[in-house]
């Protein structure tokens, strides 16, 4: 860590960037933790990936995540560079797997991207057609942002990434260039805001066709839970989230607003449709263990007894579907992709068990034996 500060010029004497903080010591030195924005002092200093490393990367990625049953992928916050490694090995043939890649609002040509409009691959293996903004932090390390103190941590309300300008600037412009815009909110200041921003901008631009999303929606307010389905937005989940976050969530935000937080049933009864996803990497791309913590809200341990805030479950069915064709909904190709079904596309797995008839504890035990792309075998 000291040499890695050293490098970046990282000292007592540097400050925060806007939707950051560096963790410093009691005498206010350094102590080598860089929460949100404060990451891209040392990240800046990383040598960057040739085209060519990239697109090693990439086919590596995509095959190994074959092999887990993934046929189709939303690749969040996508750079110049990455992009330009995507295009070339899709000019070689088919990806083995579909990725739809989300435009990284942080990055340096996110405008001339927008002005570039958007893609898709002859073969449909490759689609670019929405934005990722980031607009809070987690809520481990208390970057999330709300409206009121964490419970753990009083006068600390977490880091909203953008002022309220920026934040509406980098929406408008997407949306005004037709790309789907998807933004990270975990705490509920940030999904208010979000929210808010959708609302206005939405109605502006016309583009509720658009079918913007919320990224992880995690913590949300009563009143908010009831504008997902009035605005058209789309709460991309990952069932992961609350089963990895259940040791530290409540501690965080407390038993109250822990009532609207990973609140999937909540949000179905208000008539809204959830997109399930993993979160890659920060959990693993398993689809069988989103799966299971959908249904049990459990670990794969059993814990706890009961599952966690079980209220929020969802059954197997709703769990399967926000997997398969309401992720297919949230990439604008539900005609295409997500259920299998005559005049779409030959997209499908074959698993070692029935899990419709199989005990949903041992969900996440689920092996995949063959996945299938276009009508062709893609693993071994």
């Amino acid at each position: 860590n000291t040499m890695a500060m050293e490098l970046a010029g990282v000292n007592r004497d540097s400050e925060d960037p806007t939707g950051g903080q560096i963790i410093r010591d009691d005498n206010g030195n350094p102590t080598g933790v860089f929460i949100d924005t404060a990451m891209s002092y040392i990240a800046s200093q990383i040598p960057a990936s040739t085209i060519e490393e990239l697109q090693l990367t990439l086919s590596t990625s995509m095959n190994r995540l074959a092999t887990y049953g993934l046929t189709s992928v939303h690749d969040a916050g996508v750079g110049s560079q990455t992009i330009a490694a995507y295009k070339i090995l899709s000019e070689k043939g088919p990806l083995p797997i579909r990725v739809n890649v989300m435009l990284a609002a942080s990055d340096p040509l996110y405008l001339d991207r927008l002005g570039e409009g958007y893609f898709r691959s002859d073969d449909g293996t490759l689609t670019i057609n929405s934005v990722k903004i980031v607009g809070d932090g987690a809520l481990g390390s208390r970057g999330a942002a709300l409206i009121e103190d964490y419970s753990d941590d009083s006068d600390n309300r977490g880091l909203l990434r953008y002022d309220d300008e920026r934040l509406e600037f980098l929406m408008r412009v997407a949306m005004n260039a037709g790309f789907q815009v998807n933004t990270h909110a975990i705490g509920d200041h940030a999904n208010m805001k979000v929210l808010d921003n959708y609302e206005r901008l939405i109605a502006e631009t016309s583009t509720r066709n658009l079918r913007h999303r919320i990224e992880h929606a995690q913590i949300l307010r009563y009143e908010d839970i009831l504008r997902f389905a009035k605005l058209g937005v789309i709460p991309s989940m990952q069932a992961t989230h609350a089963t990895s976050d259940k040791n530290m969530a409540e501690d965080r935000i407390g038993e109250v607003r822990i009532q609207g937080a990973y609140a999937w049933r909540k949000l179905m009864e208000a008539d809204t449709l959830i997109a399930n996803g993993s979160d890659f990497p920060v959990e693993s791309p398993n689809p069988f263990w989103g799966l299971h913590a959908s249904v049990t809200r459990q670990d794969q341990s059993n814990e706890p007894l009961g599952g966690w805030l079980p209220g929020e479950r969802m059954t197997l069915e709703e769990a399967f579907a926000s997997f398969t064709i309401n992720a297919a909904f949230a990439g604008h190709q539900e005609n295409l992709l997500g259920t299998l079904e005559p005049g779409k596309k030959a997209d499908f797995i074959f698993i070692d068990r029935d899990i419709f008839n199989s005990p949903q504890s041992e969900l996440w035990q689920t092996q995949v034996l063959e996945t299938w792309v276009n009508g062709e075998k893609i693993t071994d």
